[in-house]
């Protein structure tokens, strides 16, 4: 194992598991635009886009963008 390896390991351990998680999607997404791994990645993007949309449909992320895009509100 190299020692950038060993370093993640470790610092994995001291975060909290949601914050895991999101090295974990990092690293897939980092895998998935590597081009010695362009076979492989076409999943791995699409799961991690499955998520990023899927969290916009329950954050606050969109809230109010109507506002911001056309300056008016839509109801």
């Amino acid at each position: 194992m190299s020692t950038e390896a060993k370093q993640l390991l470790e610092l994995s351990r001291k975060l909290p598991t949601e914050r895991v998680r999101e090295v974990v999607d990092f690293a897939e997404f980092l895998l998935a635009k590597s081009p010695a791994r362009a076979g492989n990645g076409t999943a791995k993007v699409g799961k991690f886009c499955r998520r990023y949309i899927g969290g916009v449909n329950h954050g606050a992320l969109a809230s109010g963008i109507d506002d911001e895009l056309y300056g008016r509100s839509v109801h």
